[in-house]
């Protein structure tokens, strides 16, 4: 195949025309990188070369674009990118990105698993989920976990509990949903047994001290 016509089509994307029919749109960078030119003869491996050099350069540009807007980690970046780009390609982007500094899993982790646990206020299985959901590896979701001790984990278990189902856990019937509904959040039955047991004791002494 021969590249009978080379020309600007928009901005910095070039027309690459071969045996003057077939048409591939590849960016300058790419052709400069390449050194490519009308003219030159190109096997079908130097066209797919061509043309999967021209994928990459628009995957990492994408790569960086997505962690100028928020941090990710390397599971989840690399799901948003094999979308458009294929697995490898994908892979060759987030390496790119990955010798940048750009991701770092063991951070990420660390921040998300703050924000699950004392902002959103989830328990460790629930949090363990989401964070695999990311793309996380479990070592790596592990290691954030182990941060966090059973007192820091029941001060937010309490603090959910005064402030959302106080007046859930009177009576037997509603104190149960109230255990099924923070079980779904991803608390151990132990742990809100024993939170709960706190702020009935809480409420007693108030109502007493009222007395």
């Amino acid at each position: 195949m021969k590249i009978t016509s080379l020309s600007v089509y928009k901005d910095d994307t070039w027309e690459m025309e071969l045996d003057g029919s077939k048409k591939y749109y590849v960016n300058f960078f790419t052709i400069e990188k390449l050194h490519i030119e009308k003219g030159m003869e190109l096997s079908e491996e130097e066209l797919c070369g061509i043309l999967d050099a021209d994928t990459l350069r628009k995957a990492k540009k994408r790569a960086l674009y997505l962690l100028g807007e928020r941090a990710y980690c390397s599971g989840e970046l690399l799901k948003k990118l094999e979308k458009t780009y294929g697995t490898e390609i994908a892979h060759s982007a987030l390496n790119y990105v990955s010798e940048l500094g750009y991701i770092n899993d063991e951070e990420y982790a660390k921040k998300y698993a703050e924000y699950l646990i004392k902002s959103k206020r989830r328990g460790i299985s629930r949090a363990r989920r989401e964070m695999l959901l990311k793309g996380l590896s479990r070592e790596t979701i592990e290691n954030a976990l182990l941060e966090f001790t059973e007192e820091e984990l029941d001060e937010e278990l309490l603090f959910l509990i005064r402030h959302k189902y106080s007046e859930k856990i009177g009576d037997p019937d509603s104190r149960r949903r109230t255990i099924a509904a923070l079980a779904r959040r991803g608390y151990d039955f132990g742990s809100i047994k024993r939170c709960i047991e706190t702020v009935i004791n809480e409420d007693l002494e108030e109502e007493l001290e009222e007395e």
